[in-house]
């Protein structure tokens, strides 16, 4: 796995000799950046660009390191749990009845 914020900083201080796209793995487009100087600096602004913004990712089709650690994934919610607190909210008036219902046939829509 490659790290973004790596490519990033390769790219914005060496990109105009391809060093970001042979650490992508992208080793003709990186000869041809070394060769013509990032492709007459154009192609230096287009890959910060695409790298920052996400849309160039390593040439093996992995995600980025810190696109995995971004998004903690959410716990799975137990539907019985999630209708008992519902149920303790009810009793005490936090929510009314028509809330209630509501979310209880939301809840048993997931079981």
């Amino acid at each position: 796995m490659k790290n973004k914020t790596t490519a990033l900083v390769l790219s914005v201080l060496l990109g105009g000799l391809g060093v970001d796209r042979f650490y992508l793995g992208y080793v003709g487009i990186g000869v041809l950046k070394l060769l013509t100087a990032g492709c007459f600096g154009v192609l230096y602004i287009i890959d910060i660009v695409n790298i920052a913004t996400g849309k160039l990712r390593p040439a093996d089709g992995s995600p980025y390191e810190d696109d995995t650690c971004a998004a903690p994934a959410q716990p799975a919610t137990n539907p019985y749990d999630d209708l008992e607190k519902l149920a303790k909210l009810h009793e005490q008036g936090v929510i009314n009845d028509e809330e209630f219902a509501k979310m209880k046939a939301d809840c048993l829509s997931k079981m």
